[in-house]
């Protein structure tokens, strides 16, 4: 998984040790390529690449700087701890993927916390990510992890990103200490939203036409076979294979529903615990992404939410 938690407990501002699975330098290097006539060329563009094993990072042009995913760490760790974020007990969890190309970093600030409209709290969560394969820019977005099943709720209203850095090399840490501070005003208006969630009845229906769109399994001919949500008869008459929308199916029916009833804030929360806790492929495990598939499945969740819950707000 290439995880790595450190915790520290007691202390007005932390002191950071490990970069965990980020803990690598980068080179850079011209490309090169054989011609038609077997000549070697130069081309204007250069590779970026692990020092300690040699594994490409990603292609870019002559005036990209790359930033070792070290020293992005260390400015994101800089923003958090100049701002006026309570940080004791603060907990970073970093993660890469694709070889190192992809970094992701999570901050649990314990001091924040709120109580969800099911009774559980939630604790500010900050989520830091950085790529060399040109997939995203140096961003720090808000989420949540609820306490009680661990799902990280990703925020579903407006921008979630508080701040943001295309040119990583100039990364403004002052700008960004001062701009985090917004992420409290964020969690409590998303919080608001869940209490709005929570009043919010849905049909069995509506349900499970949430789930089509956010497992990819949206079927006029699917709809039309499988007029209610039933977990025994969706896993009978399914015409193709989805596991996404099984996970959800038997959340629902055998977790959520019944805990917070036929309601947005049930529906939602099955959405964070298939993207926080279903299982990825053999493959995306082989190949240590899968902090990159559940990054991609947050996004999903954030998507679904603004297309298809949000219009069911009470």
């Amino acid at each position: 998984m290439n995880a790595n938690v450190t915790s520290i407990f007691g202390a007005t501002k932390p002191v950071f040790t490990s970069y965990g699975s980020a803990d690598f330098d980068i080179g850079v290097a011209p490309l090169r390529y054989v011609d038609a006539n077997n000549n070697v060329q130069t081309s204007t563009k250069r590779v970026i690449y692990r020092t300690d094993n040699g594994a490409e990072l990603g292609v870019h042009g002559g005036r990209y700087v790359p930033v070792p995913p070290k020293k992005m760490i260390d400015a994101s760790r800089s923003i958090i701890l100049q701002s006026d974020l309570d940080t004791t007990g603060i907990q970073e969890t970093i993660r890469t993927s694709h070889n190192g190309s992809r970094t992701f970093v999570k901050y649990d600030l314990p001091n924040h916390t709120y109580t969800t409209p099911d009774g559980d709290t939630a604790t500010l969560s900050l989520l830091a990510t950085t790529s060399f394969d040109g997939t995203w820019a140096f961003m720090l977005s808000v989420a949540a992890v609820q306490f009680a099943c661990t799902n990280l709720q990703v925020f579903t209203r407006g921008e979630v990103a508080v701040y943001r850095s295309r040119h990583t090399q100039g990364l403004d840490i002052g700008k960004g200490s001062e701009i985090i501070m917004s992420s409290l005003d964020i969690m409590q208006n998303e919080n608001e939203l869940w209490s709005e969630y929570n009043k919010t009845y849905v049909t069995e229906r509506q349900a499970f036409d949430i789930f089509l769109h956010a497992s990819g399994a949206i079927d006029t001919v699917l709809k039309q076979h499988i007029p209610i949500l039933n977990a025994t008869q969706v896993m009978n008459d399914l015409p193709r294979n989805n596991r996404a929308l099984e996970y959800m199916v038997r959340a629902y029916n055998n977790i959520y529903k019944a805990r917070m009833g036929n309601t947005l804030w049930a529906v939602y929360n099955v959405l964070t615990d298939w993207s926080t806790h279903a299982d990825v492929s053999d493959a995306a495990k082989r190949k240590g992404n899968v902090a990159s598939v559940q990054h991609q499945r947050q996004a999903k969740v954030r998507e679904v939410a603004q297309k298809c819950i949000m219009p069911l707000v009470a």
